[in-house]
């Protein structure tokens, strides 16, 4: 077939075998036989689409005048030449045999060439070729009709080329992107999307998302369709199921108007609003900041803590100097009923002035008490307290190889408090249970920690597998500078539970110390605070 289609354009033959009346006859040829030729002539003579008539060897027999404007050719130089005139080497040789295959078949054939006109212009040819049968049913001619569709390739390459450039740039941007129309079905999405959603099942990654913004930014309608405004940089944070764990991530969304599609919508601009989301990831600026946050949160803690104990040990120093002062003022009294020369005694002068510098030691004492905090007091939820403590203690945890065993009540009311007290208080408790486990024959190395509601009282509690303490000493250990370690531990001072019963007390509430053989071994401390805060810390938030 090839060999034979280049003989056919190389060397074409010429002439006409028909009158082209009898041509146009033919086609127009009906059973009632009521068309007259001239009216198809004249039609098709007028006609906006280039028309021509061949043999079945591609000559051409006619051509009308928009054949003539389209190519430049004058009919003169076209009838009897081969259709080939206007062929052009760049279109491919297995178009021109797809062609002559559907006409050897006597099928039309539509497809497009690339036509070259008598000035040397190419252009886009959209060509439709029908055979046409004689009375025997043998093809007798070829009608051809095409247009010039250059400038529309030329606006629809543009737009594929716009679309590629505009996909491209999308995928390309590091933000997650998706369209979704008002039935909340995904019609464009980036890469940045298509990894976020690994992991998740149809539309249950739109779903998440979708209720993050629930709370007064996207809504649905009573036909459930989507409604609401645009928005700009709301937070939000989704499961991130391709690499583990929860990502951050600042929501823009905007709403488009699309035009519909249909046949009806060609005269009637119906449209319908698809909503634009764009996710900014911003978990690495998330744990700067909860990093930067939780430094400040230590660094104001230790200043606490550190007020806290100098208070103590201050208070503690001045309770075991006043009692030797108090017995050594009683036995001068004593001494001075029982003698009345008593001032002239060296001795008793001695023990005077000893009493008046003690007294005064004990005054300046009580002068470099640290000032009480003076932190607000606010609504705080103890379980948010706990994960701050906890995710501070995470080095040490890991470091020391405790495992942590957390059932903390899912719904846990505020109590009014000093937020950096309590979480002092609670970091008080950790640090003492997990130095428990450091103790001599100490095999397992866990805690477990619990928050519930008790009646009217929030309590936390915290049993670790240590040795235990003995009942006895229930009570002695918030005495300050006690401690029952046996592993002596570093800096250690016996001031953390005083200064976390304190803090307990401050608040309204109480660190309890259960029995041992009540839950097994270790040991279980209790904080219980009251939901009905002490009447002073009200007055101060109030105030």
């Amino acid at each position: 077939m090839a060999e034979a289609l280049g003989e056919f354009f190389a060397a074409p033959p010429s002439g006409v075998s028909l009158d082209l009346l009898e041509a146009f006859g033919r086609i127009v040829q009906t059973d009632d036989g009521i068309l007259p030729p001239r009216v198809f002539i004249e039609a098709v003579e007028q006609s906006p689409v280039a028309i021509s008539i061949t043999d079945t060897e591609a000559n051409i027999i006619y051509a009308n005048k928009a054949f003539e404007h389209l190519t430049g050719y004058a009919q003169e130089e076209l009838i009897g030449k081969n259709q080939s005139i206007l062929s052009y080497k760049v279109t491919p040789i297995e178009v021109y045999r797809d062609l002559w295959g559907s006409l050897k078949q006597q099928k039309p054939w539509q497809g497009v060439l690339i036509n070259r006109r008598k000035d040397g212009g190419r252009y886009l040819a959209d060509l439709m070729v029908a055979p046409v049968q004689g009375v025997g049913g043998e093809t007798s001619y070829y009608l051809a009709m095409h247009r010039d569709v250059t400038e529309m390739h030329e606006l629809e390459q543009q737009v594929r080329n716009q679309k590629q450039l505009i996909e491209s740039v999308v995928d390309a941007a590091p933000v997650v992107i998706a369209l979704l129309d008002s039935r909340g079905d995904v019609l464009l999405k980036n890469k940045a999307y298509e990894q976020l959603a690994i992991g998740y099942a149809g539309r249950e990654l739109i779903t998440s998302l979708l209720q993050e913004l629930s709370d007064g930014v996207i809504a649905t309608n009573q036909d459930g369709l989507l409604q609401g405004n645009d928005f700009f940089n709301k937070e939000l944070a989704l499961d991130d199921r391709a690499r583990g764990g929860k990502r951050w991530y600042t929501c823009s969304g905007a709403w488009i108007e699309v035009k519909g599609l249909e046949a009806d919508d060609y005269f009637v601009a119906n449209r319908s609003p698809s909503l634009l989301l764009v996710l900014n990831d911003i978990s690495l600026q998330k744990q700067q900041q909860e990093q930067v946050r939780a430094n400040a949160m230590r660094a104001l803690m230790a200043e606490q803590q550190l007020a806290y104990g100098t208070r103590e040990t201050l208070s503690g120093a001045i309770f075991q100097l006043q009692g030797p002062l108090n017995m050594l003022s009683a036995a001068l009294a004593i001494q001075q009923r029982r003698n009345q020369s008593v001032e002239y005694d060296p001795l008793n002068n001695a023990l005077t002035e000893v009493l008046k510098s003690g007294e005064q030691v004990i005054e300046n004492l009580r002068s470099a008490l640290p000032k009480a905090s003076t932190e607000p007091v606010t609504p705080v939820n103890l379980n948010e307290v706990l994960r701050e403590v906890l995710g501070m203690a995470t080095d040490r945890l890991l470091a020391g190889g405790v495992e942590i065993d957390l059932h903390i009540a899912p719904v846990l009311p505020a109590v009014l408090g000093r937020r950096y007290e309590l979480c002092s208080l609670v970091k008080q408790l950790l640090d003492n249970a997990i130095d428990a486990l450091a103790e001599p024959g100490c095999s397992r190395r866990d805690i477990r920690i619990t928050t519930r509601t008790e009646d009217n009282d929030i309590v936390l509690t915290m049993h670790d597998s240590g040795p235990g303490i003995e009942e006895t000493q229930h009570f002695k250990v918030f005495e300050p500078f006690f401690s029952a370690w046996r592993r002596r531990k570093r800096n250690h001072t016996g001031m953390g539970l005083t200064i976390a019963q304190e803090v307990a007390k401050q608040h309204g509430g109480n660190i309890e110390i259960e029995p041992q053989e009540d839950y097994g071994p270790g040991c279980e401390v209790r904080l219980i605070l009251p939901l009905k805060a002490p009447r002073y810390l009200a007055n101060e938030m109030s105030g």
